[in-house]
């Protein structure tokens, strides 16, 4: 079974481009979202109720979404402690069993069905029992939206940021981080970050899970954002090292053409994993994961 949740907040309206991309391939779908409309970090925003119950119905045809409302804004935790806690309430939500994958409504993902059933030849039937591992999918972030197309993260050809969005045995620790086992995928999914109008991308800069870890000072925040408005056609080539807290991560920005993101999609050439059938699986293998682990720390 694969149970899907998201954490639902201001930028709903973002799920219209991520939740059709994993509706068809998904047996049960969780949209948690906060009963009093606060972000983690405790700020009340306003999102247009009737819309946002309209388009869930309009999409859930076979009936397969749970829609969550519950107090996931608590003030004596931080947006990072309130992100953990909202996502272990999503997986206790969905029930133990099956594999648990977690998107983000920025999220798409160019093969989802690609994914799930990546997902059931590892288990088919996870009973939540089992040795616990993550399942990383490659991110394409989007930094900004421009009329000539989207700037978007080229990474050279090296292995792009991933993320965990699957598991059997969720433990949200860092988001959807903890301290099992990553296991690599090459399946991609774009990432609409930073590729927000000037007014909500100050807002998740302030309001974001990685809030109170990163970008955390008013000066830091400023001048990251004076940066990413100065962005264009004719300057982008030049930036490089531009992730907001591991600058390497984000090596340089390319340019790709489409008025949306279902444009983008249809005009952008497929990604090809850096790594070989084979070099995957030496990435994945436990033992030599572990092996290498103890060389690093000898050397």
């Amino acid at each position: 079974m694969i149970k899907t949740g998201f954490c639902v907040s201001y930028d709903w309206e973002f799920l219209k481009n991520s939740l059709p991309r994993v509706y068809e391939s998904s047996d049960v779908i969780c949209l948690a979202i906060d009963k009093n409309r606060r972000s983690w970090s405790g700020e009340k925003y306003d999102i247009e109720d009737d819309k946002f119950y309209a388009f869930v119905e309009s999409i859930d045809k076979d009936k397969k979404i749970i829609l969550y409302e519950d107090d996931f804004s608590l003030s004596s935790l931080d947006s990072r402690g309130n992100c953990n806690r909202q996502r272990m309430m999503i997986a206790n939500r969905l029930g133990i069993g099956g594999w648990h994958v977690q998107v983000d409504s920025d999220e798409y993902f160019l093969d989802f069905k690609g994914f799930t059933e990546y997902l059931i030849q590892l288990n088919p039937n996870p009973s939540g029992a089992e040795k616990p591992f993550n399942v990383l999918a490659n991110w394409i972030p989007l930094i900004k939206k421009l009329d000539e197309g989207f700037l978007m993260v080229d990474f050279g050809g090296e292995l792009p940021e991933m993320a965990p969005f699957a598991t059997t045995c969720p433990n949200y620790e860092r988001a959807r981080h903890n301290g099992y086992f990553n296991r690599l995928s090459p399946f991609y999914v774009l990432h609409e970050t930073w590729a927000r109008g000037e007014a909500e991308l100050w807002y998740k800069i302030n309001n974001w899970g990685h809030a109170s870890e990163e970008l955390s000072a008013q000066e830091q925040k400023m001048s990251y954002f004076e940066w990413w408005k100065s962005l264009n056609v004719s300057n982008y080539q030049m930036a490089q090292n531009v992730h907001p807290a591991n600058p390497p991560e984000w090596p340089a920005l390319t340019l790709e053409k489409g008025a949306n993101i279902d444009e983008l999609i249809d005009h952008m050439k497929a990604p090809i994993f850096p790594l070989s059938s084979f070099q995957l699986a030496v990435r994945n293998n436990r033992n030599i994961a572990r092996i290498m682990h103890w060389i690093k720390r000898l050397f």
